[in-house]
Protein backbone atom coordinates (compact mmCIF):
# COMPACT_ATOMS: atom_id res chain seq x y z
CA UNK A 1 0.00 0.00 0.00
CA UNK A 2 1.29 3.40 -0.92
CA UNK A 3 2.04 5.94 1.79
CA UNK A 4 -0.69 8.26 0.49
CA UNK A 5 -3.26 5.44 0.59
CA UNK A 6 -2.46 4.65 4.21
CA UNK A 7 -2.92 8.32 5.18
CA UNK A 8 -6.21 8.45 3.27
CA UNK A 9 -7.41 5.22 4.90
CA UNK A 10 -6.50 6.54 8.35
CA UNK A 11 -8.70 9.62 7.90
CA UNK A 12 -11.46 7.57 6.27
CA UNK A 13 -11.56 5.21 9.26
CA UNK A 14 -11.36 8.07 11.73
CA UNK A 15 -14.28 9.91 10.10
CA UNK A 16 -16.28 6.69 9.88
CA UNK A 17 -15.58 5.87 13.52
CA UNK A 18 -16.82 9.29 14.64
CA UNK A 19 -20.01 8.95 12.60
CA UNK A 20 -20.76 5.40 13.77
CA UNK A 21 -20.07 6.30 17.41
CA UNK A 22 -22.74 9.00 17.28
CA UNK A 23 -25.21 6.78 15.44
CA UNK A 24 -28.08 5.60 17.60
CA UNK A 25 -29.52 2.67 15.66
CA UNK A 26 -30.74 -0.67 16.93
CA UNK A 27 -30.31 -3.33 14.26
CA UNK A 28 -32.89 -6.13 14.32
CA UNK A 29 -33.14 -9.16 12.12
CA UNK A 30 -35.92 -9.05 9.56
CA UNK A 31 -37.09 -11.53 6.97
CA UNK A 32 -38.13 -10.90 3.39
CA UNK A 33 -41.87 -10.84 3.92
CA UNK A 34 -41.73 -8.38 6.84
CA UNK A 35 -39.50 -5.86 5.04
CA UNK A 36 -41.76 -3.09 3.76
CA UNK A 37 -39.19 -0.38 2.99
CA UNK A 38 -35.94 -1.22 1.25
CA UNK A 39 -32.90 0.86 0.46
CA UNK A 40 -30.45 -0.25 -2.20
CA UNK A 41 -26.89 1.03 -2.53
CA UNK A 42 -24.91 -0.10 -5.55
CA UNK A 43 -21.99 0.64 -7.85
CA UNK A 44 -23.52 2.44 -10.81
CA UNK A 45 -20.23 2.78 -12.67
CA UNK A 46 -21.03 -0.24 -14.82
CA UNK A 47 -24.23 0.39 -16.86
CA UNK A 48 -25.08 -3.32 -16.62
CA UNK A 49 -25.56 -2.83 -12.87
CA UNK A 50 -28.14 -0.13 -13.57
CA UNK A 51 -30.20 -2.63 -15.56
CA UNK A 52 -29.93 -5.30 -12.84
CA UNK A 53 -30.89 -2.88 -10.05
CA UNK A 54 -33.80 -1.43 -12.07
CA UNK A 55 -35.18 -4.94 -12.57
CA UNK A 56 -34.69 -5.81 -8.92
CA UNK A 57 -36.42 -2.59 -7.80
CA UNK A 58 -39.32 -3.26 -10.16
CA UNK A 59 -39.71 -6.75 -8.65
CA UNK A 60 -39.69 -5.29 -5.12
CA UNK A 61 -42.27 -2.65 -6.00
CA UNK A 62 -44.48 -5.35 -7.50
CA UNK A 63 -44.42 -6.91 -4.02
CA UNK A 64 -45.68 -3.58 -2.60
CA UNK A 65 -42.34 -2.67 -1.04
CA UNK A 66 -41.17 0.94 -0.92
CA UNK A 67 -37.79 1.19 -2.63
CA UNK A 68 -35.14 3.93 -2.62
CA UNK A 69 -31.95 3.55 -4.65
CA UNK A 70 -28.57 5.24 -4.24
CA UNK A 71 -25.82 4.62 -6.79
CA UNK A 72 -22.17 5.56 -6.79
CA UNK A 73 -20.48 6.38 -10.11
CA UNK A 74 -16.70 6.14 -9.99
CA UNK A 75 -16.02 9.18 -12.19
CA UNK A 76 -16.52 12.94 -12.05
CA UNK A 77 -18.81 13.38 -15.05
CA UNK A 78 -22.03 11.47 -14.46
CA UNK A 79 -24.13 13.01 -11.71
CA UNK A 80 -27.69 12.10 -12.73
CA UNK A 81 -29.41 8.94 -13.91
CA UNK A 82 -33.09 8.28 -14.48
CA UNK A 83 -34.88 6.77 -11.47
CA UNK A 84 -31.77 6.66 -9.29
CA UNK A 85 -30.11 9.09 -6.92
CA UNK A 86 -26.41 9.03 -7.75
CA UNK A 87 -23.28 10.56 -6.37
CA UNK A 88 -19.78 10.49 -7.83
CA UNK A 89 -16.14 11.32 -7.13
CA UNK A 90 -16.95 15.03 -7.03
CA UNK A 91 -19.09 14.29 -3.98
CA UNK A 92 -16.24 12.70 -1.99
CA UNK A 93 -13.66 14.18 0.31
CA UNK A 94 -10.02 13.40 -0.41
CA UNK A 95 -10.37 10.54 2.12
CA UNK A 96 -13.15 8.93 -0.01
CA UNK A 97 -15.89 9.96 2.46
CA UNK A 98 -19.20 10.95 0.82
CA UNK A 99 -19.91 14.65 1.30
CA UNK A 100 -23.32 15.12 -0.28
CA UNK A 101 -26.73 16.06 1.11
CA UNK A 102 -28.41 13.33 -0.98
CA UNK A 103 -26.21 10.67 0.62
CA UNK A 104 -26.98 11.99 4.11
CA UNK A 105 -30.71 12.02 3.37
CA UNK A 106 -30.58 8.44 2.08
CA UNK A 107 -28.56 7.18 5.07
CA UNK A 108 -30.93 8.87 7.53
CA UNK A 109 -33.95 6.89 6.29
CA UNK A 110 -35.20 4.16 8.58
CA UNK A 111 -35.41 1.38 6.01
CA UNK A 112 -36.48 -2.05 7.19
CA UNK A 113 -33.76 -3.48 4.99
CA UNK A 114 -30.68 -2.07 3.28
CA UNK A 115 -29.18 -4.03 0.38
CA UNK A 116 -25.49 -3.39 -0.22
CA UNK A 117 -25.49 -4.47 -3.88
CA UNK A 118 -21.76 -4.30 -4.51
CA UNK A 119 -19.01 -6.88 -4.38
CA UNK A 120 -15.50 -6.08 -3.24
CA UNK A 121 -14.14 -2.91 -1.71
CA UNK A 122 -16.01 0.30 -2.41
CA UNK A 123 -15.20 2.82 0.33
CA UNK A 124 -17.93 5.35 -0.50
CA UNK A 125 -20.68 2.69 -0.52
CA UNK A 126 -19.26 1.00 2.58
CA UNK A 127 -19.45 4.36 4.35
CA UNK A 128 -23.11 4.78 3.39
CA UNK A 129 -23.87 1.24 4.56
CA UNK A 130 -22.16 1.78 7.91
CA UNK A 131 -23.91 5.09 8.71
CA UNK A 132 -27.32 3.93 7.51
CA UNK A 133 -30.18 3.97 10.01
CA UNK A 134 -31.64 0.87 8.36
CA UNK A 135 -33.03 -1.79 10.67
CA UNK A 136 -31.09 -4.62 8.94
CA UNK A 137 -28.17 -4.33 6.51
CA UNK A 138 -27.27 -7.13 4.09
CA UNK A 139 -24.51 -7.51 1.51
CA UNK A 140 -21.66 -9.59 0.16
CA UNK A 141 -19.24 -11.20 2.59
CA UNK A 142 -15.81 -9.60 2.72
CA UNK A 143 -13.51 -11.03 5.37
CA UNK A 144 -12.12 -7.76 6.73
CA UNK A 145 -15.39 -5.82 6.37
CA UNK A 146 -17.72 -7.76 8.66
CA UNK A 147 -18.80 -4.58 10.43
CA UNK A 148 -20.44 -3.20 7.27
CA UNK A 149 -23.48 -5.46 7.33
CA UNK A 150 -25.64 -7.33 9.81
CA UNK A 151 -25.94 -10.29 7.44
CA UNK A 152 -23.35 -11.16 4.83
CA UNK A 153 -23.68 -13.66 2.01
CA UNK A 154 -20.63 -15.51 0.75
CA UNK A 155 -20.74 -15.26 -3.03
CA UNK A 156 -17.91 -17.79 -3.40
CA UNK A 157 -15.70 -15.53 -5.49
CA UNK A 158 -18.43 -14.70 -7.99
CA UNK A 159 -18.61 -11.07 -8.98
CA UNK A 160 -21.97 -10.85 -10.73
CA UNK A 161 -24.65 -8.75 -9.09
CA UNK A 162 -27.62 -10.98 -10.01
CA UNK A 163 -26.02 -13.86 -8.08
CA UNK A 164 -25.59 -11.68 -4.97
CA UNK A 165 -29.22 -10.53 -5.16
CA UNK A 166 -30.47 -14.08 -5.71
CA UNK A 167 -28.51 -15.50 -2.78
CA UNK A 168 -29.37 -12.66 -0.42
CA UNK A 169 -33.07 -12.89 -1.26
CA UNK A 170 -32.97 -16.66 -0.76
CA UNK A 171 -31.45 -16.38 2.71
CA UNK A 172 -33.80 -13.57 3.77
CA UNK A 173 -36.70 -15.85 2.81
CA UNK A 174 -35.27 -18.55 5.11
CA UNK A 175 -35.39 -16.41 8.26
CA UNK A 176 -38.04 -17.55 10.71
CA UNK A 177 -38.88 -15.84 13.99
CA UNK A 178 -39.69 -17.51 17.28
CA UNK A 179 -43.39 -17.16 17.98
Amino acid sequence: MKYWDSIRNYFYKRTLGERVKNLNVKHNIINWSDAKSIGIVYDSTNPDNDTVIAGFAQKLRAENKLVEILGFVNDKKIDTKAGVTVFNKKNLTWAQVPDDERVEKFAAQNFDLLFGCFIGENLPLEFVTRISKARWRVGAYVENKTDCNDMMVNVSGKTDLPYLIEQTTYFLNQIKYDQ
